[in-house]
């Protein structure tokens, strides 16, 4: 009897270490921590991933948890460890918001903003726009699932109780949140070089008619010419989209393996 009460209670202990690394997944992700789905769904989730995956975290060493304390310390490392592998897929959607950001500013919209109840501000029309283009087409291409796979995947990598800051795993997760900048330009590159190209063409305009009120034209010009480019360019925006989710889906093992390292 007491056997079996030992092994109820190293199975409770492990079932909730795993709904606490899921409910940091739910708290980070893209879509599936979003703000407007509420607290008890995202709960109910946790609690059922957890129940799901419970037979492959129960694979690992057993935890000697010998007060609440400790088991108060290991719940902390394991959200922490499921809000990471959320957060590295969201720096996608962190991207293009600021490549809306940077096409607004360039079009001439950049005190057009609206109310982003996720990040809970301002933003950008434009970079609103492509969020929502972009979430679902995160669906359409199974991402979510990718979030799903890497998170089962992180207990081979990543064993209850483990989480490891180190210096390398610090300069991985710079590295990549400076690589949010670099998709951002990349999916705001049609329309900057654009937008470029058509400001040479206004300065050699105003230039040789000098009569022609440059700023009256120019502003209704590079408004629609980037409304235009913003259309035409979203398959290249789908490409980077599908492509970064790869790579990402790519790079997040490294990065668990490397937090996983003792």
């Amino acid at each position: 009897m007491f056997e079996f009460v030992t092994y109820g209670a190293d199975k409770l202990e492990t079932f909730l270490l795993v709904m606490f690394r899921a409910g940091g997944l739910f708290i980070s992700a893209p879509i599936l921590g979003n703000k407007n789905i509420p607290a008890m769904i995202k709960a109910g989730f946790a609690i059922i991933l957890a129940i799901i995956l419970l037979p492959l975290a129960a694979k690992s060493q057993p935890l000697e948890i010998t007060s609440v304390w400790t088991l108060a310390v290991l719940a902390a490392k394991e959200m922490l460890t499921g809000f990471t592998i959320g957060f590295f897929f969201s720096l996608l959607f962190i991207a293009i918001q600021m490549a809306g950001s940077i096409v607004g500013y360039q079009i001439g919209l950049a005190i057009v903003n609206v109310l982003d109840p996720e990040a809970g501000s301002e933003v950008s029309i434009i970079g609103e726009f492509w969020y929502i283009v972009a979430a679902l087409l995160f669906l359409a291409i199974d991402g979510h699932h990718a979030v799903i796979s890497a998170f089962a995947d992180s207990y081979r990598l990543i064993p209850i109780g483990v989480f490891s800051f180190t210096g390398t795993v610090q300069d991985f997760i710079i590295r990549f949140t400076a690589y949010a900048f670099v998709m951002a330009v990349k999916i705001a590159a049609p329309v900057i070089i654009t937008l470029f190209l058509t400001e040479v063409a206004l300065g050699v305009v105003a230039r040789t008619v000098p009569q022609m009120n440059i700023f009256i034209v120019g502003l209704p010009l590079k408004i629609g010419v980037g409304f235009l480019i913003i259309a035409v360019s979203l398959p290249v925006f789908r490409f980077i989209i599908e492509k970064s989710v790869v790579f990402l889906d790519g790079e997040v093992a490294r990065l668990m393996a490397g937090i996983g390292t003792t």
